[in-house]
């Protein structure tokens, strides 16, 4: 099932409600989803949800929002936590829990389906440039 059309994503970065930012970089996405960046602008800290590395969905939105490949995003997390220099983001095992993880913890941000029916009181979808 391919989850892209176009260039359009068919996945949407999402964030708690309480994260201001309504727009985010491809470079801070970047630094985000590779835990090099663990606070958002205004010194809240991120929390960071993923998808297991093998889950299609995890591997389209690194490739396509990320632009590396899932084992070179898995390499940094492990390099981080091997150094002690950071650590690697929560896993969650379906999109229903990336939901619910999402939208009940502060400065938390994932990714989902576009497909998935969003409740936008408790979760905001950002957009990217």
């Amino acid at each position: 099932m391919s989850l892209s059309v176009g260039n359009a994503f068919a996945h949407s970065v999402i964030v708690s409600q309480d994260v201001k930012e309504q727009t985010l970089n491809r470079n801070f996405l970047f630094a985000v989803f590779s835990m090099r960046v663990t606070r958002w602008p205004d010194g809240r800290p991120i929390r960071v949800f993923v998808l297991p590395d093998r889950n299609p969905l995890h591997r389209l939105f690194v490739k396509q929002h990320l632009q590396i490949f899932p084992y070179q995003l898995r390499n940094k997390w492990d390099r981080q936590v091997f150094t002690g220099a950071g650590s690697e983001p929560e896993q969650v095992d379906t999109m229903e829990e990336m939901y619910r993880k999402v939208s009940q913890h502060k400065g938390a941000i994932g990714y989902i389906d576009k497909s998935f029916n969003l409740n936008l009181e408790k979760v905001r979808v950002v957009d990217e440039f």
